[in-house]
């Protein structure tokens, strides 16, 4: 091999398979030292680099005194012979076991182009498998030649085409050649494809660079678009990785996402459709496949927003350091902006996607990011309409807030369902008649003027803005679910907070009011105790830091107690805009409980407790119960 200057011009397209994690064949004499796998220097500007029509093999053979490159008949001089070969072949010695015996055959592991013509015509051809070629530079392909595999069919067809008296015998040499790399796996891969079976080292071979490649997760189709297929090995295991690409939404706009999937190593032959992944022409039902999928992106263009729904099914916790699946059945908020900005995982918004079209703007006047407008909704779904083909590559999944689990999660779009709302919720509260009526023009009250309630309001500017609304009272008397019932009947998220989601440091309630106050929500503090009981002399840390924030909460909360009113701390009764008092229920009201329950019920068998008259009325009072999604 020759050295000229310090310049390095070598383009090596494929690296040198590891021999270790390679399931292809192993050389005999293929010299593992990293001197022979380093690019070579070459002085591109030497005229005669590649100038000789020809082909020439180089054969690797071990010495003692270390490995050699030799040519069929010796060269006179070599090196100068080498340089001026348009193609040069290297060729090692492979061991294959045969039944018997052990056979040794030459076969080609690498291919250097010299002739810039031939680099120059090859560089828009291999460029389609994000090979870049320099007409300057040696091009050097290694085995397994992934893209020259992908490619063949295409430079035949330049040489079909091409009449340049100087290029079209360079293109009929560099033919013969892949025609010799592949007429054993030509072969080998139309057997197996007509058979639709695979072997694992083949199974590369599936997967040409933006092709479509099917799989599933939670028996949920996926598909994507493959950008590259190599062989890999994890903790001893043998393994294909291929890289593709499914569309996914950032909460501004959509981008393409990169995901891996795997075909675990396996010996023998497989059916192609019982790989863990494969193209998605050998599908079984494909045009099916493809119908779903094109319906659940036309899904997600309609997700953008926020948008409240119920969920029941599988959900995907982005916990560290893996990911975690977790059953759900609960409201949610899909809300993929917010959930960049509020995962306890992630910081702001994602950067250098691989956008499907000009990055939408999304900012304000100050610049920064903001959720998108209706208008710019409208734009990202009009725009991907425009390219129905890609629907098809939509994620599977879509980032929001599950209510009832208080978590930001993954959900399954198509598990993703409108909310059939409880009309009869509010009537069947068991309250005074005129105080529900008056919460509830409160809560509408509030909602109409934006934030500015006509309940109490404080004389200094950003200060006492809230709706708080005070419940308390004996337990299993509906303070609960006069939250729940107001909220179900104005048809508003409910989000459900605990006296631990506020934890030890101030801010917390603040951080869950913004994400409410974006969603339109009212919140629910259940079983607020702890936050609202009479402070001793040591005062009660986390009540303080409570108090502070309410003060400036523009929002709607209500807050359940079981204390009695003068166990109540003073400083917060006067910080309620409304209290209510849930006193025992007396007989008829207990009466009226049981058979509203009762009533949800199916009617199996006669229910004893309960006369036509009702006079006899279970002794036990009834909790209130939740009401359904």
């Amino acid at each position: 091999m020759s050295h000229g200057d310090s310049h390095d011009t070598r383009q090596s397209l494929h690296d040198e398979p590891h021999q270790e994690n390679s399931p292809l064949r192993q050389p005999v004499d293929l010299d593992s030292d990293e001197k022979m796998q380093a690019p070579e220097t070459r002085d591109t500007r030497n005229p005669d680099l590649g100038a000789d029509p020809i082909i020439m093999d180089l054969y690797q053979s071990n010495f003692p005194g270390g490995t050699q490159l030799t040519t069929e008949k010796p060269p006179l001089p070599a090196t100068n012979d080498q340089d001026r070969a348009a193609i040069k072949v290297f060729r090692a010695l492979y061991r294959e076991n045969a039944v018997f015996s052990v056979v040794h055959h030459w076969r080609i592991y690498r291919v250097d182009v010299q002739n810039p013509l031939l680099v120059s015509a090859l560089a828009p051809i291999l460029k389609k498998e994000k090979v870049h070629l320099n007409p300057r530079s040696v091009a050097t392909f290694k085995d397994p030649f992934y893209p020259l595999w992908f490619l063949h069919g295409e430079i035949v067809d330049l040489f079909s085409i091409n009449e340049d008296a100087l290029l079209k015998p360079l293109l009929k040499q560099f033919i013969e050649v892949l025609d010799e790399l592949f007429q054993g796996l030509k072969a080998k891969t139309a057997k197996l494809h007509k058979s639709k079976l695979m072997d694992f080292k083949t199974a590369w071979t599936l997967f040409p660079r933006g092709s479509s490649v099917y799989s599933s997760s939670e028996g949920f189709d996926i598909l994507g678009k493959v950008d590259s297929a190599k062989y890999d090995q994890r903790s001893g295991y043998h393994q294909l990785l291929i890289t593709c690409k499914t569309i996914s939404f950032s909460g501004e706009g959509f981008y393409w996402s990169k995901r891996n999937l795997i075909i675990p190593g396996f010996n023998g032959k497989k059916p192609i459709r019982e790989l863990a992944c494969y193209p998605v022409e050998f599908c079984k039902d494909q045009d099916s496949i493809t119908e779903r999928l094109t319906a659940r992106g036309r899904k997600v263009l309609d997700l953008q927003g926020l948008t409240h729904h119920t969920y029941n099914g599988i959900a995907i916790n982005e916990t560290e350091p893996a990911p975690l699946k977790q059953i759900v059945n609960s409201r949610i908020i899909i809300d993929v902006w917010g959930y960049h900005k509020y995962h306890p995982h992630l910081h702001g918004h994602q950067e250098n996607l691989e956008w499907t079209r000009d990055r939408p703007e999304g900012n304000n006047s100050n610049g920064q990011r903001q959720r998108l407008s209706a208008e710019d909704q409208v734009s990202n779904k009009n725009d991907m309409l425009q390219r129905p083909d890609e629907l098809v590559f939509m994620n599977e999944t879509i980032r929001g807030f599950s209510l009832r689990d208080r978590s930001w999660l993954q959900f399954y779009v198509e598990d993703i369902q409108p909310i059939v709302w409880n009309s009869e919720a509010y009537s069947q509260l068991v309250y005074d008649e005129k105080k529900k009526q008056r919460v509830l023009f409160h809560v509408q009250n509030h909602n109409m003027n934006n934030g500015t309630s006509t309940a109490m309001q404080d004389v200094m500017v950003g200060k006492g803005r809230g709706l708080i609304v005070l419940l308390s009272g004996y337990p299993g008397t509906g303070k609960t679910m006069m939250a729940e019932a107001i909220a179900e009947h104005l048809h508003r998220p409910l989000y459900h907070l605990q006296t631990e989601d506020l934890g030890p440091f101030s801010g917390k309630f603040s951080f869950a009011s913004n994400m409410a106050a974006a969603w339109n929500a009212i919140i629910l503090l259940d079983g607020a105790d702890a936050l609202i009981v009479e402070r001793g002399p040591r005062r009660n840390e986390l009540a303080s830091a409570f108090l502070r924030e309410l003060e400036h909460f523009s929002g709607i909360i209500f807050l359940t107690t079981n204390l009695a009113i003068e166990a109540i701390d003073d400083a917060f009764r006067s910080r309620a805009s409304i209290h209510l008092v849930f006193p025992p229920f007396r007989p008829v009201e207990r009466e009226n409980v049981w058979k509203m329950h009762l009533r949800r019920l199916p009617k199996q068998r006669d229910i004893r407790g309960i006369s036509e008259g009702g006079e006899e009325v279970a002794p036990d009072e009834p909790n209130a119960m939740p009401l359904d999604d």
